[in-house]
């Protein structure tokens, strides 16, 4: 995991949240690497959202969380890809906590214009 930990610190979304911030992400948010290889669909619950680490998926940018689309519509792989799949009520509402890298991944994601409200469709 300390392999795709680097990974996620390299993109702009995570920016400014140090490793041991991020572990503790993914364990709250239930986050989850999957590896898709070229032409593989990505599909899921509602309550689950995405992000592509590496690679290339229809309908997903690079480095952006997105909500998990149903079976019908799903995203392809366009090529092998690795992305995060994580709870999304977790990811969008701190806990009681509300740590500090949490707060720093929202406003991250604030100022790179993550439309919140596509998560409640």
């Amino acid at each position: 995991m300390k392999s795709e930990l680097a990974l996620l610190q390299k993109l702009p979304l995570f920016r400014g949240i140090a490793p041991q911030g991020l572990e503790t992400m993914l364990d709250c948010f239930s986050g989850e690497f999957i590896s898709l290889k070229k032409g593989e669909k990505l599909y899921g619950e509602k309550n689950r959202a995405v992000c592509v680490i590496l690679g290339a998926a229809s309908g997903l940018e690079i480095g952006r969380i997105a909500p998990m689309v149903a079976k019908d519509s799903p995203f392809l792989a366009t090529e092998d890809s690795l992305v995060l799949v994580m709870e999304s009520h977790m990811l969008l509402y701190p806990c009681y906590g509300c740590c500090f890298f949490h707060a720093q991944l929202l406003e991250n994601m604030r100022e790179d214009g993550i439309d919140f409200q596509a998560f409640n469709k």
